[in-house]
C-alpha cells in the first residue's frame, strides 16, 4: 500500500467514508479545494502573497495590472470604435482572488481617463463565495467611487448577449482535474482511498469511465497524444484536464462578441506527456512551499496543475473560438513596456534605492522563467456580428 502522511481533517474522512472510503483523484482535489465549509478557496481561507501560502502575479506587483491594463485599454479601445460605441461593454474576470488585479486594473483605467470607463461594467465570477468578501473589501474604495463592479455567476448572462473582455489568470490550473495511472499494462483512472485502520490518505485506482476513455482515444486521434507513452513504466500517471472544454463551452455560450484572455501555467504536450515526466505536474503550496505530496493538508493548501497547451487550444478552436495566438507571459510584458517601467521606477525612486530594488525584483519575477515568466498567454476571440481583426500588443 502506498500509503502518505496527512492532516486528515474530519470533515474530509467523514466525506470519503460516505462514498465508500474511496473516490477519485477529481472529486479530491474538488472537495479539497472548493468545500464551502472547508476547501481552501470555497471557505475562503486562502491567503495570497509573500505572506501567504503563495504568489500570483497580482499579489506580487501592482505593476501586473498596469500592463494587462494597457492591453485591456486597446482592446476596450477597438471594440468601441468598431460598431459597439453604443453599447455596454464588460470586463469580466473569473476568479479573481482577493480582488488585487481588478483593484489594479480599474485604477489603470481610470488614470488615463473617465472615458474609459463609459459605458462599461466590471464584473467578477466568482464560484466560491468565501473569496467574495475579500473582494469586495479590497474594490470597497473603487465602489464608493460608484465604479460599476458587479459579482455574477456565469449563468446570470444571458446566451450570445455578451459583449466585452474576459479574462482567466490561474484560473485553469486550480480547476479539478482526472490523474491517470497505468499499472500492469492498463489505464486506471486514480483514486484516493482512507486506510480503515490507521485512517489515512493513499492512492489507489479505479476502472477508467467510457467518457474518460473516449476522451483520451480523441486526444490521440487528433493531437498525436499517446497515453501512455511509449517506455512508460510501471505507476506512470498524469493529468488529464476534464473541465476546460466545458468551462470554455459555457462561456462560448454567452458571448456574443468578445475577447477571452487565459494566462496560466501551461506545457507542450510533447514535453507534459512523456515517459520522464512520470508524475504529471500537480504540486500544492504551502506557507511559500511547493509541496509534491498532494495529499498532505487537504483544505489548507493550494492544488495546482499545468494546463496542455495543445488540448487547450483544441478544446476552444473545436467549441468554436477563434486562437489568435500565445505568448509566454515575458515576452507580453515586454512587448507592453517592461523596460521603459524598469526606467520609470529607476528615476521615481532614485532617492529610495531600497524601494526601487524591491520594485525592479518584483518586475523581474514576472519575467523570469524560474518564477512566473514562463507563464502562457492566450488570445481567442469570438465575433458573431461582424468579423475584426483585433490588433494585440502582448502577441507582438
Amino acid at each position: 500500500m502506498n500509503s502518505l502522511p496527512v492532516n486528515n481533517p474530519d470533515w474530509l474522512v467523514n466525506k470519503i467514508t460516505k462514498m465508500g472510503g474511496t473516490i477519485s483523484f477529481y472529486d479530491y482535489m474538488d472537495f479539497s479545494l472548493n468545500d464551502p465549509i472547508n476547501g481552501y478557496y470555497g471557505s475562503g481561507k486562502t491567503e495570497l502573497g509573500s505572506q501567504g501560502d503563495f504568489v500570483t502575479s497580482p499579489s506580487l506587483s501592482d505593476d501586473f495590472a498596469f500592463f494587462v491594463g494597457k492591453q485591456i485599454e486597446e482592446w476596450l479601445i477597438q471594440l468601441k470604435s468598431s460598431f459597439f460605441s453604443n453599447q455596454k461593454i464588460s470586463v469580466i474576470e473569473f476568479g479573481a482572488g482577493d480582488g488585487s488585479f481588478m483593484s489594479g486594473l480599474i485604477k489603470y483605467l481610470l488614470g488615463i481617463s473617465n472615458e474609459c470607463l463609459e459605458g462599461v461594467t466590471f464584473v467578477i465570477i466568482e464560484p466560491n463565495k468565501g473569496m467574495v468578501e475579500k473582494q469586495k473589501n479590497k474594490l470597497e474604495e473603487l465602489l464608493n467611487l460608484g465604479i460599476d463592479i458587479l459579482w455574477k455567476s456565469l449563468e446570470e448572462f444571458e446566451e450570445n448577449n455578451l459583449i466585452g473582455i474576459v479574462i482567466a489568470n490561474e484560473v485553469l490550473d486550480a480547476l479539478p482535474v482526472e490523474r491517470i495511472t497505468f499499472s500492469k499494462g492498463k489505464l486506471f483512472r486514480q483514486a484516493v482511498s482512507i486506510d480503515k485502520r490507521s485512517y489515512k490518505l493513499f492512492f489507489d485506482k479505479m476502472p477508467i469511465t467510457g467518457a474518460l476513455g473516449k476522451s483520451i482515444e480523441l486526444a490521440k486521434s487528433e493531437l498525436g497524444i499517446t497515453i501512455p507513452p511509449e517506455d512508460a513504466l510501471e505507476g506512470w500517471t498524469t493529468e488529464w484536464h476534464v473541465d476546460n472544454s466545458e468551462w470554455l463551452k459555457k462561456l462560448y455560450g454567452k458571448i456574443n462578441n468578445g475577447i477571452l484572455l487565459i494566462i496560466d501555467y501551461a506545457k507542450a504536450a510533447k514535453k507534459y506527456y512523456t515517459a520522464k515526466n512520470s508524475n504529471g505536474t500537480i504540486v500544492s503550496y504551502k506557507n511559500q512551499k511547493m509541496m509534491n505530496n498532494v495529499l498532505d493538508f487537504p483544505g489548507n493548501c493550494d492544488l495546482t496543475s499545468h494546463v496542455c497547451i495543445e488540448t487547450l487550444i483544441n478544446d476552444a478552436e473545436t467549441i468554436g473560438f477563434n486562437s489568435i495566438g500565445i505568448t509566454k507571459q515575458g515576452e507580453a510584458l515586454l512587448a507592453l513596456g517592461l523596460a521603459e517601467r524598469l526606467y520609470g521606477i529607476q528615476k521615481e525612486f532614485k532617492e529610495d534605492l531600497s524601494n526601487a530594488l524591491l520594485r525592479r525584483e518584483a518586475l523581474l519575477r514576472l519575467v523570469d522563467p524560474r518564477c512566473l515568466g514562463d507563464f502562457k498567454w492566450f488570445v481567442f476571440n469570438k465575433f458573431k456580428e461582424k468579423k475584426l481583426n483585433i490588433n494585440s500588443t502582448c502577441l507582438r
